[in-house]
């Protein structure tokens, strides 16, 4: 910022701050004084708030906080930076392993029809942090809702986003409750994959919604 007082004259705010606090040479402190001496009123009133400031920080004098704040204070600081570069990893991807789908179970008893059926299908899947199960059903626009569970263990967060992806894009849902239920409605039948995730970590399943026998 300049001041009045010509272009020339070198007077801006950072010289004022040193000639009221006398760190400037004796030669360039007359020079600036007589600069003062006729100012303008912008110069004026900055040179008051930097006397004022000084009358206030002697009143007020910086003292050495114990030396367990900046003890607290530094470890705080290392917590907050571990935290922020754990939040910057993406979480872990976990593929999910088949153990049991309906449909191939039934098939090759005969089962076939609604009423046998029980107008559902039921998968489930498993991966080293938890598990997942599946109802499928059939919906009437010709897709397919599908009701969720993921189990998991203790010390595990319980809620997960869930989405589908196929060919038409991704469908997804935060409605996970603290059970690890989750609903997806009207997913069309030709989506490839489920990927579900806590945060911490996404299992990933490969999902068939046609299946050996169609989805009644």
């Amino acid at each position: 910022m300049s001041f009045e007082g010509g272009a020339d004259s070198g007077m801006n705010f950072e010289v004022l701050a040193d000639w009221v606090d006398g760190r400037l040479p004796a030669g360039r402190a007359e020079v600036v004084g007589a600069e003062v001496s006729v100012a303008g009123p912008e110069v004026q009133a900055s040179v008051r708030w930097l006397d004022q400031f000084r009358v206030l920080a002697r009143a007020m004098p910086l003292v050495e906080p114990p030396p367990v704040v900046g003890q607290h204070l530094r470890r705080y600081f290392r917590l907050w930076s571990q935290a922020r570069a754990a939040l910057s990893q993406p979480p872990a991807q976990l593929m999910a392993t088949l153990l049991f789908d309906s449909r191939l179970d039934l098939a090759p008893a005969g089962v076939r029809g609604v009423d046998e059926f029980d107008g559902a299908a039921h998968l489930a899947y498993t991966c080293d942090r938890a598990d997942v199960v599946l109802d499928l059903v059939r919906a009437g626009d010709g897709g397919v809702r599908v009701e969720g569970q993921v189990l998991v263990g203790e010390g595990v967060e319980p809620v997960f986003e869930a989405m589908v992806v196929g060919p038409g894009g991704v469908i997804r849902t935060v409605d996970g409750d603290a059970l690890g239920r989750f609903s997806l409605v009207s997913v069309p039948v030709d989506a490839t994959e489920l990927r579900v995730s806590n945060g911490d970590f996404v299992i990933v399943a490969a999902l068939d919604l046609r299946g050996p026998e169609p989805v009644v």
